[in-house]
C-alpha cells in the first residue's frame, strides 16, 4: 500500500548548492524559548483600514504588536552563532543592502525555530486566528544585517510579501545607535500618498517599539503594516530574524508576492518553493474530499474540486508570466 501513501511532508530538508553550516546547535524548545506577551496591540482599524480597504481577505483584526519576548538567553547565544556563520551567504537588492535568506536549508537549528509549534502556537494566539509557518522555505528565517554603509538603512518603508510574520532582534537594540524597528501608523495607501507627493511622515505617525533585547520580537500583519528598518548612526552591529506565516484556514486566499520574490531569490528555487506551496494548498481542498467525502451533497464536493483547480491555475499563471517588476517599496 505504500504507492497510495499520501503523507505530504511539507518542508524539503535539504536544497542543491546549500551546504550545511560547521557549527549547528540543536533546538531545544524547553531551553531557547521564553514565550511572553506583548503589552500593547494595534488592530488594523487603529491604522485606518475600512473594510473595503482590505484588498485580501484576512481572518484577523489584529495588525501589530508590541515587543514580546520569545527566546531564552540561552536561545538568543545559539540564534546568534548560526547567523554569525550564515552572514558569508548575504546578498543585497535594491531595498536591502546585506541579507541571507535559505538558511533553513543549511541550518537544522533555524529550520526547527522557525517551524516551532510551540512557536505557531503561541502567535496564533496573539493573531487571534491559526497560522502555519510559510511553506516557502525562502520566507522562513529572513535575516538582516547592518549596511556596511553607516546610517543607510536597514530595510526601507515598505509592506511584505506575505500574510504574517515576526521581527526578532538577535543583537540586543540597546547596545547600539539607531537601528530602531518602525511601524507606519496608517495604511499602504496613505504612505503611497505621501511617498508620491514627496512630503514627510509626520512623526506622530511613526511608532517604534521598544524592545528590551536580543530574543524580543513583533508580530504582524506584514502585508497590511507598512514598517522600515532604520540604520545604525555609529559603528555596531545589527541582526534580526524575520519569520513568515500563512492562515491556517485554506478558504483566505494566499498572498505571495511571486514577482518581487523572484527579483530577490534564484529563481529556480523560489519558482519550486511556490509551486510547492500552491500544491500543498490545492492539497488541502482535496484532503477533505478525500477524507470527509460529501455523501449526498453533489455541489460540496464540486466546490471542493474547483477551489482545489483555482490553487492549481493560479500558480500555472503566475509561474508562466515572465513580466519584470521592480522592486516594491516607499524610500526612506
Amino acid at each position: 500500500m505504500a504507492a497510495h501513501d499520501l503523507t505530504l511532508h511539507r518542508f524539503p530538508e535539504t536544497l542543491p548548492g546549500f551546504t550545511p553550516i560547521a557549527d549547528d546547535p540543536v533546538f531545544d524548545p524547553a531551553i531557547h524559548l521564553a514565550l511572553g506577551q506583548p503589552e500593547r496591540i494595534y488592530a488594523l482599524t487603529e491604522l485606518g483600514y475600512e473594510p473595503s480597504q482590505l484588498t485580501e481577505p484576512t481572518p484577523s483584526a489584529v495588525a501589530a504588536t508590541d515587543c514580546f519576548r520569545l527566546l531564552s538567553d540561552e536561545g538568543v547565544a545559539a540564534l546568534y552563532h548560526v547567523c554569525k556563520q550564515l552572514e558569508a551567504f548575504t546578498t543585497s537588492n535594491p531595498r536591502i543592502s546585506r541579507s541571507t535568506r535559505g538558511g533553513v536549508y543549511r541550518s537544522r537549528f533555524l529550520r526547527d525555530l522557525s517551524l516551532s509549534p510551540e512557536i505557531t502556537e503561541h502567535l496564533s494566539a496573539l493573531m487571534e486566528s491559526p497560522l502555519l509557518p510559510h511553506a516557502m522555505g525562502h520566507q522562513l528565517a529572513h535575516l538582516n544585517y547592518q549596511p556596511l554603509t553607516l546610517s543607510e538603512n536597514v530595510d526601507k518603508w515598505h509592506y511584505d510579501t506575505l500574510q504574517v510574520d515576526y521581527v526578532m532582534f538577535v543583537t540586543d537594540p540597546n547596545e547600539v545607535d539607531g537601528g530602531e524597528f518602525q511601524y507606519f501608523l496608517g495604511t499602504r495607501d496613505e504612505m503611497k500618498e505621501l511617498h508620491s507627493t514627496g512630503k514627510k511622515i509626520p512623526p506622530e505617525r511613526i511608532v517604534a517599539p521598544t524592545m528590551p533585547g536580543a530574543g524580543y520580537a513583533v508580530l504582524m500583519q506584514g502585508n497590511y503594516v507598512v514598517h522600515q528598518a532604520c540604520g545604525l548612526q555609529s559603528p555596531g552591529e545589527r541582526i534580526t530574524f524575520v519569520n513568515g506565516y500563512s492562515f491556517t484556514d485554506p478558504a483566505i486566499s494566499d498572498f505571495t508576492a511571486f514577482k518581487q520574490l523572484r527579483i530577490v531569490d534564484p529563481e529556480q528555487t523560489i519558482n519550486a518553493e511556490y509551486a510547492r506551496q500552491m500544491a500543498y494548498r490545492s492539497a488541502q481542498h482535496l484532503q477533505a474530499c478525500i477524507n470527509t467525502p460529501h455523501y449526498g451533497d453533489f455541489n460540496a464536493t464540486i466546490e471542493q474540486l474547483q477551489n482545489a483547480r483555482a490553487e492549481i491555475e493560479l500558480a500555472i499563471h503566475a509561474l508562466e508570466d515572465t513580466e519584470q517588476e521592480a522592486i516594491k517599496h516607499f524610500g526612506d
